[in-house]
């Protein structure tokens, strides 16, 4: 190690290593000796700005070397130096004051006891206020940690011990404003409302009832009371520019007085029922799409209304002590809620939907396609279920599968007995409206050939078919449809679990209760089309409308007309239209499947009386071979005339013009399905 001066007036230090050498470099304390003894010691940056030289042999010239590979080895550091003399300065310094103290101590007459206790006072006071020099740092790093986090709504709760109203932390935004407006017109939407409900469902409830048990059922008070619908929060879907669409979720719960009448064949007013409906309460999320947009106030031309998932609807049913008692509630709640479910709030369950035009179609253009219209095929193969909940007295179940993408149209698999483990191995198929949004709904059941509970009770509306095979929830689940519109025509196998817990439960049906092993493939109609050599396939059919029907109600010269189809020993029935001879439907669909090529359609529209048996108004007969499967595209939409039926006050060969149906009918073979 040699010290030499650098040409600037500053000592270099540096170490000269010879090849093979094993000197190890010099040590931090040698670098400190070198740097004190030199009164200058070059920085890092000076030798990075210059070539350092070495000496070579006598009489030779410098030799020049980079002096990076020397910086390693150069032992100048400022910041450890200057650190270095200011802790020897400070611990000078300390020795100095406590000398000079030690100097005072005689010449102020301190005794050493006084002495002491000034020490010991001295050094609490600075113990604590170090001690609280520290605990004040520790607070204002912690302060400044919490300040750098967004406070949540539990943080929100600490500072303002409330959440605001305004604030809203949820994907939805509040609607006080809107409910304060629902509450002062309350007492008006709830007469409009109780006048709908009462005159749409009393029909289904006549329409549904259970046959030879119950001669009439409804209502003989309906008031939904003094607390209006709720209105939790608002979203709005920007997916698709071409529509405007808001899902609401909503809420009630209140005083409702429904009180049902219920007559049975026999007894008159003796044997009347009379149960009233309360603790009712409603929860949900409505679907509501604006469309077409247009550039007319009030800017779209119809409003498309459904429920995005089956609604939970609780309720308490109260016989009192009407005939029967307590021993009716049980069975007629069976039946109720199992109509309040199926028939009322599943009749708008997405897909099915409630068109509401606000415009002429002149403005607006056709809106046919705001209607549900069938897009495409699922294949279901039901292939086992395993783990499934004991439900019989020997520690097995009966069970069957149910699949359905919409409520009005369900298959069943065939009924496994005494296994908890059952192999179903059985194809079921379906027909998909809206597969990018729809749900695939699965139910596994338990049936009992007869169930003892039900047999005890007065199973009034229930009726003896259900006393003998009652079935009983194992567990459910729900797939959305658009997993298996990625890749159309391509098996998805999959194990699902199933569990008890409502559709529309943000947690969904849950698990536990065993799993059900299916076999999924979506086919698109684009895909099906042009198997014209098919001999099977499905048909779907459209009732639009009827004219000019034969009045058969006497004397009002009316008619409540209703449309009965029957294709390869299946029927279907459509919905009924009260007092119109040319009634009209929106969103009736009816499908088959396997349906042969060379099968007949019959359409027979009926009359229908809640008192009597329905009387027929006309019949037509559609051969599929001859006016469908050879139709452009197996598509045809057309008005068929009906031959019509005489009666005892009506002669139908006097009318002027005759009565039609208008259908559309598609005929959609699938060959490639059956591989």
């Amino acid at each position: 190690m040699a010290a030499r001066d650098n040409g600037a007036g500053r000592p270099l230090v540096t170490v000269d290593r010879v090849p093979g050498d094993q000197t190890q470099a010099p040590s931090l304390d040698t670098e400190r000796r070198a740097s004190h003894a030199a009164s200058h010691v070059e920085s890092p940056d000076d030798m990075d700005d210059r070539t350092s030289r070495e000496p070579g042999p006598a009489g030779a010239p410098a030799s020049p070397r980079p002096s990076r590979a020397k910086a390693p080895e150069t032992t100048a550091v400022d910041g450890e130096s200057v650190t270095y003399q200011l802790q020897k300065l400070a611990t000078m310094a300390f020795l100095g004051w406590l000398g000079l103290l030690a100097c005072l101590i005689p010449l102020l007459w301190l005794w050493s006891w006084e002495l002491v206790r000034a020490l010991a006072l001295g050094l609490l006071v600075g113990l604590g206020a170090s001690l609280l020099h520290r605990f004040n740092l520790k607070r204002k790093a912690a302060m400044a940690q919490r300040l750098r986090i967004t406070p949540g709504r539990k943080g929100m709760q600490q500072l303002l011990h409330k959440i605001p109203t305004w604030l809203d932390f949820a994907d939805t935004e509040k609607l006080e404003w809107l409910n304060d407006i629902i509450l002062k017109s309350w007492p008006y939407y709830d007469l409009a409302i109780s006048t709908m409900v009462k005159s749409q469902v009393e029909p289904l409830m006549a329409q549904y009832k259970p046959s030879g048990l119950i001669k009439r059922i409804y209502f003989q008070k309906l008031t939904f009371g003094n607390s209006p619908v709720r209105l939790e929060g608002i979203r709005v879907d920007k997916d698709d520019p071409s529509e405007v669409a808001v899902e609401v979720d909503f809420r009630w719960s209140g005083d409702a007085n429904i009180v049902m009448g219920i007559d049975l064949p026999v007894g008159g007013t003796l044997t009347r029922l009379a149960p009233k409906v309360s603790d009712l309460a409603v929860s949900g999320t409505a679907r509501v799409v604006l469309r077409p947009l247009l550039d007319t106030i009030p800017g779209f031309g119809a409003a498309l209304v459904s429920l995005r998932k089956p609604p939970i609807v609780r309720f308490h049913l109260d016989f009192g002590k009407a005939f029967g008692g307590a021993a009716s509630a049980g069975a007629i709640r069976l039946w109720l809620d199992d109509f309040l479910r199926t028939q009322i709030a599943e009749m708008l369950l997405w897909p099915s939907r409630i068109v509401i035009p606000l415009l002429d179609e002149s403005v607006t253009g056709p809106l046919d396609d705001l209607y549900l219209r069938h897009k495409g095929v699922l294949r279901v193969d039901v292939i086992e279920a395993r783990d499934l909940p004991k439900v019989d007295a020997i520690g097995s179940a009966d069970s069957f599968v149910t699949v359905y993408t919409t409520a009005h149209v369900k298959e069943k698999t065939t009924v496994k007995k005494n296994s908890l483990h059952p192999k179903f191995g059985e194809k079921l198929w379906l027909m998909c409206q809206e597969p990018a949004s729809q749900l695939l709904y699965i139910v596994v059941k338990d049936i009992d050939l007869v169930n003892v509970k039900s047999l005890l009770q007065l199973n009034v509306l229930k009726g003896a078919s259900n006393v003998v095979k009652n079935s009983t929830l194992l567990g459910r689940a729900a797939l959305p449809i658009k997993e298996f519109t990625q890749r159309p025509g391509e098996p998805h196998e999959m194990w699902v679990p199933l569990g008890t817990g409502d559709f529309a439960a943000a947690a969904g049906c849950g698990s536990g209760r065993g799993e059900v092993h299916l076999n999924i493939t979506f086919w698109p109609f684009d895909q099906l089309k042009g198997h014209k050599s098919a001999a099977r396939g499905a048909v779907i059919v459209t009732l639009f409308r009827c004219n000019n029907l034969v009045p058969m109600d006497r004397p009002v010269n009316q008619s409540d007309p209703m449309v009965v189809f029957k294709l390869n020993k299946e029927s279907k029935k459509s919905s009924v239209v009260w007092k119109n001879l040319n009634p009209r439907w929106i969103g009736e669909h009816f499908d088959w499947f396997h349906v042969p090529m060379d099968s007949v359609l019959e359409a027979t529209v009926y009359d229908f009386d809640r008192w009597s048996g329905n009387e027929v108004e006309g019949s037509v007969e559609i051969d599929i071979t001859e006016e469908i499967a050879r139709a452009p595209r197996g598509d045809v939409t057309k008005t068929w005339e009906l031959e019509d039926v005489p009666t005892d006050w009506v002669d139908p060969s006097g009318k002027k013009e005759k009565s039609t149906i208008t259908l559309r009918i598609q005929w959609i073979p699938y060959q490639e399905l059956s591989r």
